[in-house]
């Protein structure tokens, strides 16, 4: 059998840029929609009172590839300096079954997650976001930074968090930019104005009011992936035109859609349009300028497959 080559989170930040992922990441997600893209639900299974190991598997046909994510689910990890989702990312080459690697899944999922909701938010906000609102301090939130950064260099940020010292801490971690980077504690002067908001927040219950939001504005929908998780509320829904990654995951794990439908805020034939669509310039996107719009991002393997194909491509 080959030797996969294993690749850690310092050789997969070395190896690659988040710019070079946007790119790979628009094609896996109209993968996705053509049905070139296999995600089964993933699953975990409860191991103590600590945590959990989760693992999701899938594939993609171009490139032909496939694998899997196995990961230690310990939501308290971070207090002893460690990611709450610790694990690998394996991946094979489809046409023999051979592995080609094994990758650090924190670091990829940090660099998928966020690049994903800047495709998203390149696809279906205004052009040229002036301001951008970070709500969270965790992780993520530090990974969206990096990314709106890049992507949207000019850019005024604002960060808010539930806790503002936590917010204020993440905001010292880029000192070269600490100029493009504000902390607002009040949500609804740090939502006000803005163009684009990315929630990246380990919320069980929707702290994000739809009374909030404004004409024209985009939401990424990042920090609540499962059924009994939800960022925005029932009013929040009922506002904006709704994409997802999957519509498959989305009937089974978005929380803000299942709760929504179950109080009425939203009818059964509620629209929701899959990113790949919107990719594939078919008429399905942004209609108006004072559209509101929001992304609900799960996560799905073929966004860590094709992350971790391309830092394989470059270590070979």
């Amino acid at each position: 059998m080959p030797n996969p080559k294993f690749l850690d989170a310092e050789v997969i930040s070395a190896s690659i840029s988040m710019l070079d992922l946007v790119e790979p990441l628009k094609e896996a997600m109209i993968a996705i929609t053509q049905a070139a893209a296999t995600h089964p639900p993933r699953f975990a299974a409860p191991l103590n009172a600590a945590g959990r190991i989760g693992v999701m598997y899938g594939s993609l046909t171009n490139p032909p590839i496939h694998g899997a994510k196995i990961l230690s689910l310990f939501p308290e990890a971070p207090a002893l300096g460690l990611s709450s989702h610790q694990g690998f990312v394996t991946l094979f080459d489809s046409t023999d079954g051979s592995p080609l690697a094994i990758c650090d899944a924190d670091r990829i999922t940090a660099m998928r997650t966020a690049m994903t909701s800047m495709v998203a938010t390149r696809c279906l906000a205004r052009p040229n976001p002036k301001i951008i609102t970070i709500c969270g301090a965790g992780e993520q939130a530090e990974w969206h930074i990096r990314a709106s950064l890049l992507c949207f260099e000019h850019a005024e940020i604002r960060l808010w968090a539930r806790n503002p010292v936590a917010a204020s801490a993440l905001r010292d971690k880029f000192a070269q930019d600490i100029g493009q980077i504000s902390v607002i504690p009040d949500l609804k002067q740090a939502i006000s104005g803005t163009d684009v908001i990315h929630t990246t927040t380990a919320a069980k219950e929707a702290f994000l009011p739809g009374a909030f939001l404004q004409a024209g504005q985009h939401v990424n929908l990042v920090g609540a992936s499962l059924a009994d998780s939800r960022e925005i509320d029932d009013e929040g829904v009922a506002r904006v035109s709704m994409f997802t990654d999957s519509l498959e995951s989305a009937s089974r794990e978005a929380g803000e859609l299942l709760g929504a439908t179950r109080t009425g805020a939203i009818s059964a034939d509620y629209p929701v349009f899959e990113l790949g669509q919107a990719l594939t310039h078919n008429g399905v996107g942004r209609k108006f300028d004072l559209e509101i719009t929001a992304y609900k991002s799960h996560g799905l393997i073929v966004q860590d497959l094709i992350t971790a194909y391309e830092v394989y491509k470059r270590n070979i």
